[in-house]
């Protein structure tokens, strides 16, 4: 071993080829990650915690794709969609809403698109959209709508709110119909379940308060057609939660990623509303394992979301609006719900109370009502319930480190020009 100076080191460097093999890692020419070399790998799991809510948002962005600007563009529709049907944790985290908004607004480039924040709380008055005083406690420090009124005060007149309400609630507004070209209001799709059982999954088509352009999910922003319209990103924001009471398990299992399907469609009784169609809430009369099914089905007829934040600053183990919470300080980042929801159900949320098992998802699966809806899920072909088949990478800011792909990706960036050498030794 002879010493190399810095300027050795990096000339080196630059001379690696995509794909060879460094320190036992493959070097991938467009991903720049470690895991693609390990066949078994079906989903990554970006984590960041014990930073602050904008902080860990910002890293599980870098780690997964290497800045906001690789994942939204300076012209895109950004539709938000967070938990906003309960007060407290049961709110995605606003801190957390707010450091996506911002790296978003703020993204190298700039941003000349909109972002809407929308979501289907199925109560008219009740909810993190409105909440005062202690029901903003562990979410604030807005509810949604004074968050959104505070980046329009700031001159962000591209971000903006929609409260979507169920055709029940307001059908003036939001009444049933066949497409955009309709106005906004409700699609209401069907899917037949396994033993005939008929669902319904709709879907809202949503009016710009900015733009006054439609925003279809299925296909797209509409202005008197989806030609030459700018792309759309649909990305999700769950926040982690039981559903149950004092930290038992209930029908449901917990709510998070793959149960926040809720928030975007219509949930009634159908039995008047639209007959012979079950709605996405039947857990207690088809159990969670078809349900989570169902949710598969509205992916695969509506639109997968590109990817799902969740925001687990506050957990709630007692329940979503429970003082039993634990201030975990982390978020996780994955492009499909059940890797997600496995990850941080077993890793986040039962640790916060251990003496429930069924927090983790491999406890009594026969019997465990969010193992059944993550299968139910994963029968469509989303993610993975296989621990070994998912790549957890955790970043601590209280013991902070670099992952490989990190270190691939800056001298990535070297070799391009757009990363100094000093970039590259700090790393």
């Amino acid at each position: 071993m002879k010493p190399v100076n810095r300027r050795k080191f990096i000339k080196d460097l630059s001379k690696i080829a995509s794909g060879a093999i460094v320190g036992g890692y493959i070097l991938d020419s467009s991903l720049f990650s470690p895991e693609q070399a390990r066949a078994a790998i079906l989903a990554s799991v970006y984590v960041a915690k014990n930073g602050s809510p904008a902080d860990n948002v910002a890293k599980v962005i870098e780690m997964r794709y290497g800045g906001i600007e690789n994942i939204i563009g300076p012209d895109d529709v950004v539709v938000l969609n967070p938990n906003g049907q309960w007060p407290r944790q049961g709110g995605a985290n606003c801190a957390c809403c707010m450091g996506l908004i911002d790296l978003i607004l703020s993204r190298p480039g700039g941003f000349n698109g909109e972002i809407i924040f929308t979501e289907c709380t199925q109560f008219q008055n009740y909810g993190y959209w409105t909440a005062t005083g202690d029901e903003l406690d562990r979410n604030g420090p807005y509810n949604f709508n004074d968050m959104v009124s505070y980046y329009q005060n700031a001159g962000h007149a591209n971000v903006s709110g929609v409260r979507i309400w169920r055709n029940i609630d307001d059908p003036a507004n939001w009444p049933v119909i066949s497409g955009p070209q309709q106005g906004q209001g409700w699609v209401r799709l069907e899917w037949l379940a396994p033993g005939s059982i008929m669902f319904g999954i709709p879907y809202p088509v949503i009016r710009s308060p900015y733009s006054d352009k439609l925003i279809d999910l299925r296909g797209g922003v509409y202005d008197n057609g989806f030609a030459d319209q700018p792309p759309m990103k649909f990305i999700k924001i769950p926040n982690l939660n039981n559903h149950g009471t004092d930290g038992n398990q209930d029908y449901a299992g917990i709510t998070s990623a793959t149960k926040s399907f809720l928030g975007i469609s219509e949930v009634i009784n159908w039995g008047t509303a639209w007959p012979s169609h079950n709605n996405l809430h039947s857990y207690s009369q088809f159990g969670a394992n078809m349900v989570g099914q169902a949710i598969g089905a509205w992916m695969d007829a509506v639109r997968k979301p590109d990817f799902f934040l969740t925001t687990a600053e506050w957990v709630g183990w007692g329940s979503r609006t429970h003082a039993n919470a634990t201030q975990a300080r982390t978020v996780g980042l994955c492009e499909d719900p059940v890797s997600l929801d496995y990850y941080m159900s077993k890793y986040v949320l039962w640790p916060t109370y251990l003496t429930q098992q069924y927090f983790n998802p491999d406890y009594d699966i026969a019997n465990n009502h969010t193992r059944q809806t993550l299968d139910g899920c994963n029968s469509h072909s989303y993610g993975t319930v296989v621990e070994s088949e998912i790549a957890a990478f955790v970043y601590d800011f209280d013991s902070p480190a670099s992952f490989r792909f990190e270190i691939d990706r800056m001298i990535h960036d070297f070799r391009q020009g757009s990363a100094t050498e000093q970039q590259v030794l700090d790393l």
